[in-house]
């Protein structure tokens, strides 16, 4: 599953289609629809008979809430035959238009009073349109699991009140439409009906618990929330800022509503949604998201400062920009994605994988080189091993930096550039640890010497060791392991394929990282089974089997599923 997932429905591309019908709403005569397939659909075609802007916005139709704005459009398919429908309501204010100060009160209203404010906002702002877009969508023979609806801010507060609503209203319609909200400061009580999508520093999320003001809402308001988001960073400058942080945490304080502007949310969660990680999150999934200034970018590393009022849990995932970046993991697990530009990368220990992405990328160790083994399994990916066991797998990284002994007590940053033979600084080259590696065809490896590597790479492998701190990579393919020797590593990724394990010991270590599907609670008794006399292990789609061990003899010490 990935983040967005939603209704057991393709997350990515719904998502897609709301955040660009989001951006449409504040800016219907500029911004591009969100694909070739959507068009207006105006007042006419629907047989509306209220107030319309010269572009078609629709505006509300009660007194109290003329300042509410949406729009209706249709998505069409190839051969012009309309397929669905996207309703998105406008925030506060829009992008330098609209009558903010109206926008304003209904936001003031919802928080303190009358009494179901925000429930009742579609309602009230467009009970007379949306009985004739539920009509129209009948005509047209749309069910409502064509419909999306979607808005941002105060528009997200809309989403919320309309899926509220849907079940006692225009003849119960609604009720099965997709929902999904950004920045909201409501939740709808309609169970898994809404996907609410925000960054937990933005001051507004969220900050209604459900429809009701409490003295909470003043502060952190960071609280798990089923229908929402829960662990999104928006790192901009204002959260990497020690001083600026020294402040309440508040609605109240206008440095925290740097996190919540619109474009701030489409640049940073469209990288998301791009990002080679994205099977690998969930909803309650902890991502740090860059959206530091271009002047920032240089000088301040991206990573989890937890400063959120609710501890994260379970792996970080670090998205930087097309710039330069500068991209920190922690000590726990991190899987850290460059994207474009000469990005630099740190981490502070535990089972990683690091995308540098396009440009000249740099891993920088903290400590000297011999401190670390760095395999190269001879398909594009460096392993790099710390002095504690952890293990980063890096992909598109040109150099590692080590901290070097310098003249008296100082240190020094020494280059070694990656190449096919091993680490180069200037004309000393530092040999990669012994390996052996395989290729796409199935492959018989056996390990020489203690401390080897071997990578099956592609194919049904049959790899072999009586050695010890042997590491076991077997790669693609349904491969074969034999050991003799402990205190081994056995180390999965990806779709690893049904391999098993003979002579598996108490002291080795069975390493599983960016699995799809295999899920956020990191328990192998999740995953653990007896079969006769063997225990398979099952993580996402594949699985591994431990010949001839009891599933009472395994230790969650000796397991990791990051």
């Amino acid at each position: 599953m990935g983040l967005f997932d939603y209704k057991q429905a393709d997350g990515k591309a719904l998502y897609s289609d709301a955040i660009a019908l989001t951006l449409y709403a504040y800016t219907p005569t500029g911004q591009p629809l969100p694909a070739t397939a959507w068009a207006p659909i105006q007042a006419a075609a629907l047989g509306y008979q209220g107030k319309v802007g010269a572009q078609g916005t629709f505006y509300g139709e009660k007194a109290g809430f003329t300042s509410a704005e949406a729009e209706v459009l249709g998505k069409y398919d190839a051969a012009g035959k309309l397929i669905g429908i996207g309703i998105a309501f406008r925030g506060t204010g829009g992008l330098g238009y609209g009558d903010t100060f109206g926008d304003m009160k209904n936001n003031l209203l919802a928080a303190i009073g009358p009494v179901d404010y925000a429930k009742n906002y579609t309602k009230n702002a467009f009970d007379a349109l949306l009985k004739d877009v539920a009509a129209f969508a009948i005509a047209h023979g749309i069910t409502a699991k064509d419909v999306l609806v979607s808005g941002h801010s105060l528009g997200g507060l809309g989403v919320n009140s309309l899926a509220e609503l849907s079940g006692n209203n225009w003849g119960g319609f609604f009720k099965d439409a997709n929902y999904v909200a950004f920045a909201s400061p409501t939740q709808s009580a309609t169970g898994g009906n809404v996907l609410n999508i925000g960054y937990e520093n933005d001051p507004v999320f969220r900050v209604l618990d459900g429809t009701t003001f409490s003295s909470g809402s003043l502060g952190k308001h960071d609280g798990h929330q089923e229908s929402a988001t829960n662990n999104i960073v928006n790192f901009n400058d204002q959260y990497a800022s020690t001083v600026q942080n020294l402040l309440p945490f508040s609605i109240l304080n206008p440095l925290n509503w740097s996190a919540h502007g619109s474009l701030g949310y489409a640049d940073g969660l469209n990288r998301v949604i791009d990002s080679r990680f994205y099977d690998l999150t969930s909803k309650d999934s902890t991502l740090i998201v860059s959206n530091l200034t271009e002047s920032a970018r240089g000088k301040t590393w991206v990573e989890d400062l937890g400063r959120s009022g609710e501890p994260h849990t379970g792996s970080t995932f670090i998205i930087g920009t097309d710039s330069n970046d500068l991209l920190k993991g922690g000590a726990g697990n991190d899987f850290i994605e460059g994207r474009d530009g000469n990005d630099r990368f740190r981490d502070d220990g535990g089972y990683n994988i690091l995308l540098g992405g396009k440009g000249s990328n740099t891993l920088e160790l903290q400590k000297p080189l011999q401190n670390f083994s760095v395999a190269n399994d001879g398909d594009g990916t460096l392993y790099v091993r710390d002095a504690y066991g952890g293990i980063s797998m890096t992909r598109d990284i040109g150099a590692l930096v080590g901290k070097e002994s310098g003249s008296w007590w100082s240190t020094q940053d020494v280059t070694y550039n990656v190449t096919a033979n091993g680490l180069l600084n200037g004309t000393e080259l530092t040999h990669y640890n012994h390996s052996l590696n395989g290729d796409a065809y199935g492959n018989t490896l056996t390990a020489s010497i203690d401390g080897d590597w071997l990578f099956g790479n592609a194919g049904d492998d049959l790899l072999r060791s009586d050695k010890s701190h042997v590491t076991f990579v077997g790669g693609t393919g349904n491969d074969v392991m034999h050991t003799v020797g402990g205190q081994n590593t056995f180390l999965f990724s990806g779709a690893f394929g049904f391999d098993s394990i003979n002579g598996y010991q108490g002291s080795d270590k069975l390493v599983f990282v960016g699995i799809q599907g295999a899920g956020q609670g990191y328990d192998y008794k999740q995953h653990a089974s007896q079969s006769g006399h063997d225990t398979v292990l099952e993580v996402g789609d594949f699985a591994v089997t431990l010949v001839g061990v009891g599933l009472d003899s395994l230790s969650g010490s000796g397991i990791v599923i990051a």
